[in-house]
C-alpha cells in the first residue's frame, strides 16, 4: 500500500481512538434501541466533515411496529453518507451501531471507554463501533493526502443488527437507499481472514403449559417446569445429529449446525415455592450453516418437539418463531473478493483466507436481497457481547489501512 497513507494513519491513530471513545459513550443499547437518533445526529457532522452528503433515514413508526412493539418510544434511524468523486462505480461500507446490553462487573464502566495497554475497552468497541472509526479515518486519510478514491464512497450506519437488522440494513437496502455496486460489511472477517458468508439462525420460543396445584398435592397438577426439563433433555439428541453434519468454509474450517437451549427461560405468573408451576418458557437458538436450508432446519426442530410431545405424558407445548435469518455465502473467487484480499495482504502480510462467520451479520441483506457483491471485514477484537469488550488500537489502524488501501488501490478491473 502507499507509504504516504500508511504513515498518515500511523500518525493519526490517536484521532481514531478518540472518535471510537466518543461513540462508545453514546449507549445505543439494543434491546430496546436506546439513543439511536442522538447517535446518528452526532455522526452526521463527522461524515459531512469528510466531504460527504448525508441523509438520516428514519423508519416510519407504523412500519417499525411490525418488528418492535416499542417503536414509538425508541425510533429507528440510519445515517447514510455519500462521497461522489465522479467514478463509474460505488463502494458501500456498512457498520451497525447498536450494541447488546452490558451486564456484569466490568474492569471499567462499559460506556466509559478507557484505553489500557494498547486496548480500548467499552461496549461496542469490537462489535462494531471500532469499524465506524476505522472507515472514517480511512476516508479522512485519502482526503488529507489528496488521493482520489477509485470508486465513489457510500457509508451507512445502521441500527438493529443485534436483533435481526430488518429496521437497519434491511430497511435501507429494501427501500432502495443503497446505490452501490460493491459492499463491505465491516465485520465477519479480520486480520488475514476476509468474510465471505455467515451462518443463518432460527430463534424459537417454547411455551409449556401445565396445571397449577398446591405443592403439598403435586399429583393434582401438571408441573410445567418438569415437562420443560423433559423436553429439553430429549432435544439434546439433535446435537449428536448436528455433529455429523459439516460445512467446510473456503479456509478449510469445518462448521457444524448448533443448538443452544435456554438463552432465555422463565416461569409464568403465579410462581411461588409452594405452587406447582402452571407454565414455563424457554428459547432455542439454532444456527444454520450455508450448507443447509433455513426452512428445512426449522421443520426439523419443530418435528423434534412434536416427537417429544408424543413420548412425554401430558406435555403441552407451543412454539413461536422470534427470528429467522438465511445463511449467506458468496463466491470468494470473484474479482471483488480477490481484489480486497490483495489489499488485506498488502497490510497484514502472509496468506489471506476466506472465512464464514459462525454468527450472523448484515451481509445477507446486501448480498442476497440487494444482489450486491459483498464481503465482510473489520478490526476484530475480544469479548464481543461479553464483559470487558475491547479492541486493540493497532488493529483499528491496520483495518483503516486496509480500507484506505483498497479505496486507493489502482486496478485494471472495471470499477
Amino acid at each position: 500500500m502507499s507509504a504516504k497513507i500508511e504513515a498518515y494513519l500511523d500518525r493519526h491513530s490517536s484521532h481514531l481512538a478518540e472518535l471510537l471513545a466518543d461513540l462508545i459513550r453514546i449507549p445505543t443499547v439494543n434491546p430496546p434501541g436506546r439513543n439511536y437518533l442522538p447517535f446518528v445526529r452526532a455522526m452526521q457532522p463527522r461524515l459531512r466533515a469528510l466531504g460527504m452528503k448525508t441523509d438520516i433515514v428514519r423508519v416510519p413508526d407504523s412500519y417499525a411496529r411490525r418488528f418492535v412493539a416499542n417503536a414509538d418510544a425508541y425510533p429507528r434511524a440510519s445515517l447514510i453518507g455519500r462521497l461522489d468523486v465522479g467514478a463509474a462505480r460505488t463502494l458501500h461500507f456498512n457498520c451497525h451501531y447498536d450494541v447488546v446490553p452490558a451486564g456484569g462487573t466490568w474492569r471499567y464502566g462499559p460506556f466509559e471507554s478507557k484505553e489500557q495497554g494498547g486496548w480500548l475497552y467499552g461496549r461496542g468497541s469490537s462489535d462494531m463501533k471500532g469499524a465506524i472509526a476505522a472507515v472514517c479515518l480511512a476516508v479522512r486519510a485519502l482526503r488529507a493526502l489528496n488521493i482520489r478514491p477509485r470508486m465513489n464512497i457510500e457509508v451507512s450506519l445502521t441500527p438493529d443488527e443485534e436483533t435481526g437488522g430488518d429496521l437497519g440494513a434491511g430497511y435501507i437496502v429494501r427501500q432502495g437507499y443503497v446505490t452501490a455496486d460493491y459492499a463491505i460489511v465491516c465485520e465477519g472477517g479480520s486480520g488475514c481472514q476476509v468474510g465471505c458468508g455467515h451462518n443463518g439462525v432460527i430463534w424459537l420460543e417454547a411455551a409449556v403449559e401445565g396445571k397449577a396445584a398446591h405443592a403439598s398435592c403435586p399429583q393434582d397438577g401438571v408441573n410445567a417446569f418438569e415437562k420443560m426439563a423433559a423436553l429439553v433433555m430429549q432435544l439434546q439428541a439433535l446435537k449428536t445429529v448436528f455433529g455429523r453434519r459439516a460445512f467446510r468454509a473456503p479456509n478449510g474450517k469445518k462448521m457444524h449446525p448448533t443448538l443452544n437451549i435456554g438463552g432465555v427461560f422463565a416461569v409464568g405468573e403465579g410462581a411461588k415455592v409452594n405452587t406447582v408451576p402452571a407454565s414455563a418458557t424457554f428459547t432455542m437458538d439454532r444456527r444454520v450453516t450455508p450448507g443447509e436450508k433455513l426452512r428445512e432446519a426449522e421443520r426439523e426442530l419443530r418435528s423434534a418437539v412434536r416427537a417429544a410431545g408424543r413420548s412425554i405424558p401430558k406435555l403441552r407445548v407451543s412454539l413461536s418463531r422470534l427470528l429467522a435469518i438465511d445463511p449467506c455465502h458468496v463466491d470468494p473467487d470473484g474479482e471483488f473478493p480477490r481484489d480486497f484480499a490483495a489489499a488485506v495482504r498488502a497490510v497484514q502480510g502472509g496468506r489471506v483466507g476466506f472465512s464464514v462467520s459462525s454468527g450472523f451479520t448484515d451481509m445477507h441483506f446486501f448480498a442476497k436481497d440487494g444482489g450486491i457483491p459483498t464481503i465482510g471485514y473489520g478490526p476484530g477484537g475480544r469479548n464481543a457481547h461479553a464483559i470487558d469488550e475491547a479492541v486493540r488500537v493497532k488493529d483499528l489502524v491496520a483495518c483503516a489501512k486496509v480500507y484506505a488501501g483498497f479505496m486507493a488501490f489502482p486496478s485494471t478491473r472495471d470499477y
